[in-house]
């Protein structure tokens, strides 16, 4: 329109050239902020690189213009380029007929935009749409990496792109495929919608807010005839799907239509209805947004008390924040009311969207607000048993005076009995990374060095630097990732974060993540989003970002409701809510770009109630075993309240043990083991220990079997670890076990048993026959055999060392000589038995 509007001749590259920079500088007075002040006038929002191209945009906003006889240059020789066919109805297309033989005239009134992906390239649209034999054919095509638009058909004429539909329909294809995300960029986001503004200005009574904004989808969606702005897949007899599940609906709806004026709310407290009121129904085509935002308060909380909009036409859209770029709470139709809503800051956006038919009584609700206090909440561990020995379980104390403790983390850490470094398992969810050593991350990408306690990367030029860490993260907790970082070097572009929910750290996005990157040239503090190895800025606030010092970033993330939060230094920063959230990731890692940078202090939390079931024992949560009552876990807590204050964190260390105690030896008698005794003096000694909590106590007995308590029941015996006691009523040739049951400190229990000592002493001399009292036995000393003396016609002998372990055992007659050249030298009892009487008598072997 500016060209045709000039009287600058169209003949020669310079007057084109005179033309072009006639239209950039009234375009750019257009755009100037300072110019919109002083005159009065609303800023444009077009993008002058679209308009001109980047070649052309370069050359007229540079610093000189070189004019030659055949060529026109700018700065770094940059050519100025003639569009040879400019379109007549949109400014920035280039017009590239297709032949008559691909559309038809149209007889119907044009109504409604047709969105198309190619399935295929840019070029190639352009080309196919040229052939005859293709029967395709579509007003515009739009260039996937810099919006560039080319018209291809008049819209006056029926292009071929939509079947029964085409008699009233303008359609552009969008470069691309609909499987792959990644071809719908943010400049052909904003070049269809520029496209689509245009249109819906040029009287064809197009109206934008009947742009469709719901969910993408695979398949075909039949849509009514409300809807003007829609896809391919969206009309009637249709097979086509495009653009399918990944073209956003929602943010080409924004794009196309301007944010009407926000309706402040500011009282503390308030009625809150539709545009109705409490009597009437709300209008057709509305869009209305309403902000509550009293002044210096924590939180606002809405309660619907009725609530009916017309179901799957009409929403409700509600975000936790002063703008519709807030994290969004829900999207609510029908009667399924919000019931009630609380924000996370100082204010709610309510945002209304109706349909062209059919109204319904809207809503009746009321506000609250809680004021701005100064009280932060505290956490603690509360102390349970000293020792654990199993899973338990672990209540938390969690206080504020507000009463308004939103979110609690914990982590688990576990450490070495030797060793001084504390760290979480990832297999759990956790991570604790005080960077003493680095045994537990792996570089990928760039060089990282351990020193001072910290992990440094010194690379300037690496633009993507990656040491990762596994950590299992899935929807079944909200996490907390907790991070010191300082960016050390003094470059452009410079920024460092970390990459949380990683599906595949060996990609250079980490396959599918979020991250967090904060800009010290920028002064930002952003949040990304990763699909497919490809990623997104979600995010983008001002945060002053400083060289040498040490930021604290704290990021929440919901796995269940995609908000990420985003704290730096403990203050809130701002929000994001993925409407299709990761469920699942198996590692983090720290990303540094076009920096030196340290990191320090990496952890993650999981989220919890006021109590936490813990696991215990080998391959758990806790699964190393104190020894010398040294702590070897640990528990971390920390919470936030809803006005974002945090808690200091607390800590509480454990005593593990899983091992009851072990044995060295247990003897009868008071030293070395026996194997009888001879008096009614009953004693027994042993060697039990636990190196990890050490013995408390032990319990003792006699019996005649192995762990029975009938000659002495279960008694105390303290830690001592000898044990002597007289037996009432000892019975010959009985043999007697001694059981020992040991306690540790954290209350496993073992019991021992003796092989048992056999009681040989059970008469007097007065009770003894006379018979066995003057046997005799010869020679004495000996050295290879015995004989009796005065012995009964048959008797029994057993032959014992002096430590009481029986050695040979016959049964003789008066005249038989016992064999001895089995046994060593060295001194000998000599049991001589007949029935029940026996003596005993003393024998040297040399």
């Amino acid at each position: 329109l500016l060209h045709q509007l000039s009287e600058i001749p169209e003949e020669g590259i310079v007057n084109l050239l005179a033309q072009d920079i006639q239209a950039y500088d009234i375009l750019s007075f257009m755009k100037d902020e300072t110019m919109a002040i002083r005159y009065h006038f609303t800023v444009a929002s077009f993008s002058l690189q679209n308009i001109f191209g980047n070649e052309n945009y370069t050359l007229l906003s540079g610093e000189k213009i070189e004019i030659h006889p055949t060529q026109i240059l700018g700065a770094n020789n940059s050519e100025f380029i003639v569009s040879t066919s400019k379109s007549t109805e949109y400014g920035p297309a280039t017009w590239n007929p297709a032949p008559a033989c691909n559309y038809s005239d149209r007889n119907v009134a044009i109504s409604a935009i047709t969105i198309h992906t190619i399935q295929g390239s840019y070029a190639g649209a352009i080309s196919w749409s040229q052939n005859c034999t293709s029967n395709v054919s579509y007003h515009y095509v739009i260039k996937s990496s810099d919006g560039q638009v080319t018209q291809m058909v008049e819209e006056a004429n029926k292009a071929w792109h939509v079947g029964s539909e085409n008699p009233y329909t303008i359609g552009y294809e969008h470069e691309g495929f609909v499987d792959d995300p990644s071809w719908y960029t943010q400049a052909m986001y904003e070049s269809s919608a520029d496209l689509s503004r245009d249109i819906v200005n040029s009287g064809y009574g197009i109206p934008p807010l009947r742009t469709f904004y719901g969910e993408a989808t695979i398949g075909t969606n039949l849509l009514g005839g409300c809807t003007k702005i829609k896809g391919h897949q969206h009309y009637p007899n249709q097979t086509h799907t495009d653009p399918g599940q990944y073209w956003n609906w929602e943010k080409y709806y924004r794009l196309i239509n301007n944010s009407p004026s926000v309706t402040m709310l500011t009282n503390p407290s308030d009625p809150f209805f539709d545009s109705g009121g409490n009597m009437a129904n709300y209008d057709d085509d509305e869009r209305n947004i309403w902000t509550i935002e009293p002044l210096n308060v924590a939180s606002v909380t809405l309660d619907f008390t009725a609530f009916n909009l017309e179901a799957d036409y009409d929403y409700l859209f509600i975000y936790d924040g002063n703008t519709i770029d807030a994290p969004l709470i829900g999207k609510y139709t029908g009667t399924n009311s919000p019931g009630s809503i609380t924000s996370t800051g100082g204010a709610l956006t309510i945002e209304f969207r109706s349909d062209c038919a059919t109204t319904s009584t809207g809503w009746e609700a009321n506000y609250t607000s809680v004021p701005v206090t100064n009280n932060y909440p505290s956490t603690a561990i509360v102390s349970g048993n000293t020792w654990q020995t199993d899973d338990f379980q672990v209540d938390f104390n969690d206080t504020d005076l507000d009463n308004d403790v939103e979110q609690r983390f914990y982590l688990i850490d576990e450490k070495q009995v030797l060793g001084t470094d504390w760290s979480a398992n990832g297999n759990f969810g956790f991570a604790d990374e005080s960077f003493n050593t680095n045994t537990n991350w792996t570089d990928i990408n760039g060089t990282f060095s351990i020193a001072s306690g910290e992990i440094i990367f010194s690379d300037i030029n690496n633009g993507n630097s990656n040491t990762s860490m596994s950590v299992i993260q899935n929807n079944s907790s909200n996490f907390l990732y907790s991070w010191d970082q300082t960016i050390t070097s003094s470059s452009s572009s410079q920024r460092a974060g970390m990459h949380f929910f990683c599906s595949d750290v060996n990609q250079t996005n980490r396959g599918n993540s979020y991250f967090i990157f904060i800009r010290e040239n920028d002064d930002k503090a952003q949040i990304y989003s990763v699909v497919n190895n490809v990623f997104s800025l979600e995010a983008d606030f001002d945060y002053t970002v400083l060289v040498g010092q040490q930021y604290n970033i704290k990021t929440i993330y919901n796995p269940n409701s995609g908000l990420i939060q985003l704290f730096i230094d403990d203050s809130f920063i701002g929000s994001w809510t993925d409407s299709t959230p990761l469920t699942s990731g198996n590692a983090i890692s720290l990303r540094t770009a076009g920096c030196e940078a340290s990191f320090d202090n990496v952890k993650v939390y999981k989220s919890r109630s006021t109590q936490v079931d813990i696991t215990a024992g080998l391959g758990e949560e806790m699964s190393i075993e104190s020894e010398n009552a040294i702590p070897t876990a640990k528990i971390k807590t920390i919470v936030v309240d809803a006005q974002n204050h945090w808690s200091t964190e607390a800590e509480l260390d454990y005593l593990l043990d899983f091992s009851p105690p072990e044995i060295n030896e247990i003897n009868d008698g008071s030293s070395i083991d026996i194997d009888t005794f001879y008096s009614a003096t009953f004693n027994a000694n042993w060697d039990i220990f636990d190196i990890h909590s050490d013995i408390n106590n032990y319990v003792v007995a006699v019996g005649t079997l192995p762990n029975l308590a009938d000659v002495v029941p279960w008694t105390s015996n303290g830690i001592s670890e000898v044990y002597s006691t007289v037996l009432s009523n000892p019975i010959y040739n009985t043999v007697y076990y001694f059981s020992v049951q040991s306690t540790n400190n954290a209350g496993l229990t073992s019991i021992f048993m003796s092989d048992g000592q056999r009681f040989m002493q059970g008469l007097g001399v007065e009770d003894l026959n006379q018979d066995l009292i003057d046997i005799q036995i010869y020679p004495n000393p000996a050295t290879s055999a015995i004989s009796f003396k005065n012995a009964p016609q048959a008797f029994e002998v057993i032959i014992t060392d002096m430590n009481g372990k029986i050695c040979q055992t016959a049964t003789m007659i008066s005249s038989e000589t016992l064999i001895l050249n089995k046994l060593s030298t060295g001194n000998y009892n000599v049991v001589i038995k007949v029935g029940n009487a026996f003596t005993v008598k003393k024998l040297m072997l040399k």
